[in-house]
């Protein structure tokens, strides 16, 4: 049986390298975001005989931030970074195997406390060896490294997530995103490009106003947590992914663009409570699913390319541009039926 609440470990491909510099340890740990996410991070440290953590710090596609001042503590410290909700494609995270305590909107909290006591959640962070050689900066990036043309590829994915025709995230300025940009402007009714750190922001405060006008949400109706995921026909291809955890009483956005007849869409919920792991009642459809988060191309083969074979329910798609799924415990089977779903 798939544990899901080992917690999610890493979305897409982000991932962490170091640099050095002479003056960098003696101004602080620096993190440097070379992703086209905006990032929003934490941190966990040492601090006299007990863990604080910190967050969420906000990092633009190509910046750098000191997050630990000098002098930096000797010993492990501890990171991570999620996307910023205005991306399409559902949350990417940084994650290692520590759980520590966060909240959803800035926080510090100190010691490892029980997290759901004090009404905070965990996530699970990378551990960091802060006795590395001097001048260390961590890195984000991604598995098509941008490096300096971070910024670029950054404005590229927010043109996109705001609904533009941009159709490869690489970080130079060709044809197609520079008329993008100009499209931008004149509907935002703007003259003047404004400077890269600006026009970011701008860009995000944007694109996050459009999320709840489109796309796949899914909110809980149920006493207990729903893990969720989906599976979908698009570009002449099956791909599953997940995970998402949608509390009880919140909604969760998975996809971030309008729906298309033609792509097919089906929807993996597990509703986890006191009595253990409810499926939805009228899933039918196999598709592959994996422990930690997943996006998994094709449906066959699921076990021999070490997977798992799981349920999904179809969604009938209709003319509106957001489809919003409630599931209530009414929409889970009972306990029992738990080995037919699960195979």
């Amino acid at each position: 049986m798939i544990r899901f609440w080992r917690f999610l470990f890493v979305a897409i491909t982000i991932s962490l390298v170091w640099s050095f510099s002479a003056s960098a340890r003696a101004e602080g740990q620096e993190f440097c975001n070379e992703t086209s996410y905006i990032l929003y991070t934490a941190i966990a440290f040492p601090e006299q005989t007990s863990l604080v953590a910190k967050g969420w710090t906000r990092l633009r596609p190509g910046q750098c931030r000191v997050l630990i001042p000098a002098p930096v503590p000797p010993g492990e410290y501890f990171v991570f970074a999620r996307s910023s909700d205005a991306h399409r494609g559902g949350i990417r995270q940084w994650s290692g195997p520590t759980p520590i305590c966060v909240d959803q909107t800035d926080f510090s909290v100190s010691g490892l406390a029980n997290c759901e006591s004090l009404g905070l959640e965990t996530r699970n962070f990378r551990i960091i060896d802060a006795n590395a050689p001097k001048g260390r900066k961590t890195i984000f990036t991604e598995a098509n490294d941008h490096g300096e043309r971070a910024v670029l590829a950054g404005l590229q994915r927010l043109l996109r997530d705001n609904g533009l025709n941009i159709r490869k995230i690489d970080g130079y300025s060709g044809r197609r995103t520079r008329l993008a940009i100009r499209k931008y402007l004149k509907k935002s009714g703007i003259k003047n490009r404004p400077p890269d750190p600006e026009f970011i922001d701008m860009l995000e405060k944007s694109a996050r106003s459009l999320k709840p006008t489109s796309g796949l949400q899914v909110c809980n109706e149920a006493e207990g947590t729903v893990w969720t995921a989906y599976a979908r026909w698009r570009n002449n291809q099956w791909q599953s992914r997940g995970w998402w955890a949608v509390e009880p009483d919140t909604c969760v956005q998975l996809v971030n663009e309008p729906l298309q007849k033609r792509e097919k869409y089906y929807l993996y919920a597990g509703l986890i409570n006191s009595k253990g792991e409810r499926p939805l009642a009228d899933a039918t459809e196999t598709f592959c699913v994996s422990e930690v988060r997943f996006a998994i191309p094709g449906r066959h083969d699921c076990q021999s390319r070490g997977y798992t074979k799981a349920k999904f329910r179809k969604i009938n798609l209709t003319k509106s541009s957001l489809i919003n799924i409630r599931l209530a415990a009414e929409d889970f089977a009972g306990h029992d039926s738990f080995d037919f779903y699960r195979e």
